[in-house]
């Protein structure tokens, strides 16, 4: 007979489902807490929404995966470096061996023996090993060498870093400054859009020259879209040069207006980038790593090699069956025993007995218990109650004396390759030299156009306003309106890529002399 309550049945729903309410709840806090921390980890990989020029540097030289890459190389030279140092140290090797062995017949080719009992085995071993030869001889200065050589490459990847980035960003800053170029352009074309209609109103003008102000708007904020685009596009390229994602209304917050004449002089420019340009002292530091090189491989194929070694080792032996221990400690005390009595036997039945011999005790070869439990312990030795085995100490001594002149390949490859390290050093030096001298005539032949074009906008600037008022007067036609509107346009932007040309100009100077130019005027 059934005796629950409907009530409770009703208190073990309510159980059941607020336990599962409460399952729900911390499901979802945990995926609450999840979704958290993905949110925290990618904000913490985007940029700021303000970002100056040093601020997109910094982000860059922590982000940016292939300088990571590259400055990742000082971890395997720094354990090159401490290798080396370590060739001078034994190298220690540790061994351990089990076995087990089965009770039954043994057959070694016609002959058999009777396995009484299992055994189990161990070995186990140390051993140590010192090598010595002109690679480890000369090793600790090749290592240092290309430890150097990799800091070199990797302030060189950091200096071209910076300049990509400062280039990126100044061609984002160059698109946003087109922007207003062509807002510019679109408040003209309103502007020239309005004037055309109060004279086609008038009747002073025909409407076709109405269509004609309409497409030049049109093509003006063709214009402005293209711009736009630009812009998001030079972000997307920023954001890939820095490594982490940035944000459409990022506001580039550095401001590069200032322009000034020219007045380097060359000659220590260049001598400052053959002095301390990154580039070239990596290429210098490979060169040192690369003759190194070369003096180790050419040293050491005519060094002997000695190697010293030695072992310590020890083995355990152990019956699984102890009654057969038992057997053979009572086995060694009886075959005692009847060698003493015989002994005892002979030298009483002989006349004047065995020389030098004395009648003894036999009952001291009895087995005892003690000796039984001795017996038993000196068993139990598996696995690591091993039994030392005599120190061994190895030394050897080799000398090449013919390989094959395989020997001489080696050397001459090593050599090659440090003379062609040379010839890059060589090759860099000449190309900085024509980088700072083409970067220098090209920055003040962009100061120069900037002079020139900030002139011809402003006289633009006026023709369009001159025309403007002839045409509103009936003075002028339509045509002409256009034509001083089109040269406007060309002079805002090149004008702006006047401005732009010297600021990317000026960069390529400071990355061919590798450092930041001296104070500007």
């Amino acid at each position: 007979m059934d005796t629950r309550s409907e009530g409770d049945e009703g208190v073990r729903t309510t159980t059941k489902a607020q336990s599962r309410e409460t399952t729900a709840v911390k499901a979802m806090l945990a995926a609450l807490v999840l979704l958290a921390l993905t949110a925290t980890a990618l904000v913490a990989q985007r940029a700021p929404t303000s970002l100056t020029l040093e601020e997109a540097i910094t982000l860059a030289k922590g982000n940016n995966p292939i300088y990571l890459s590259t400055q990742n190389d000082m971890a395997a030279a720094n354990w090159q470096t401490r290798e080396a140092y370590a060739a001078f140290l034994p190298t220690v090797n540790v061994n351990g061996f089990v076995a087990y062995q089965e009770a039954g017949v043994q057959r070694l080719g016609p002959l058999e023996f009777e396995g009484p009992t299992d055994w189990v085995l161990a070995q186990h071993s140390v051993n140590f090993r010192l090598a010595i030869n002109g690679n480890s001889i000369f090793g600790i200065s090749n290592a240092r060498a290309n430890k150097r050589a990799t800091l070199a490459s990797v302030g060189a990847a950091e200096w071209a870093l910076e300049t990509r980035v400062a280039l990126q960003y100044m061609s984002a800053l160059r698109f946003i400054d087109q922007v207003d170029v062509a807002q510019r352009q679109v408040d003209r074309a309103q502007q020239n859009l309005q004037i055309v209609n109060t004279r086609v109103e008038t009747g002073a003008a025909a409407g076709t020259e109405g269509r004609q102000a309409e497409v030049d708007l049109g093509r003006a904020e063709v214009a402005m879209i293209q711009a736009l685009r630009d812009v998001r596009q030079s972000k997307l390229l920023l954001a890939e040069r820095l490594g982490v994602a940035l944000d459409d209304d990022v506001e580039l917050s550095s401001q590069f207006d200032i322009v000034f004449e020219p007045d380097f002089d060359v000659g220590p420019l260049i001598d400052q980038a053959l002095a301390l340009h990154p580039s070239l002292m990596a290429v210098a530091a490979r060169e040192s790593a690369s003759r190194a090189a070369a003096r180790q491989i050419s040293t050491s194929q005519y060094l002997p090699s000695i190697v010293l070694t030695t072992s310590l080792s020890g083995f355990a032996r152990q019956a699984m069956n102890e009654s057969y221990i038992i057997d053979q400690v009572e086995g060694e005390a009886a075959g005692r025993m009847g060698n003493c009595e015989f002994s005892n036997r002979l030298n009483n039945g002989l006349v004047g007995g065995l020389p030098g011999y004395t009648n003894q005790d036999c009952s001291q070869f009895v087995a005892t218990d003690e000796s039984r439990v001795a017996a038993l312990n000196a068993n139990r030795v598996f696995p690591f109650n091993v039994g030392k085995n005599p120190v061994q100490f190895n030394a050897s001594v080799s000398l090449p004396i013919f390989t094959g002149f395989s020997r001489q390949r080696q050397v001459s490859q090593a050599n090659n390759a440090a003379e062609d390290a040379e010839h890059s050093r060589r090759a860099e030096e000449l190309r900085l030299r024509t980088a700072v001298t083409n970067a220098y005539d090209n920055l003040v032949a962009a100061y120069q156009v900037i002079q020139v074009e900030q002139r011809n906008q402003e006289l633009s600037e006026e023709q369009l306003q001159f025309q403007q008022r002839r045409y509103a007067l009936g003075a002028a036609g339509l045509l002409e309106l256009m034509d001083a509107q089109t040269t406007v346009t060309m002079s805002d932007q090149l004008y702006l890529n006047a401005l732009y040309d010297f600021q990317f100009n000026l960069i390529a100077l400071e990355a061919a002399v590798g450092q930041p130019l001296p104070s500007r005027n």
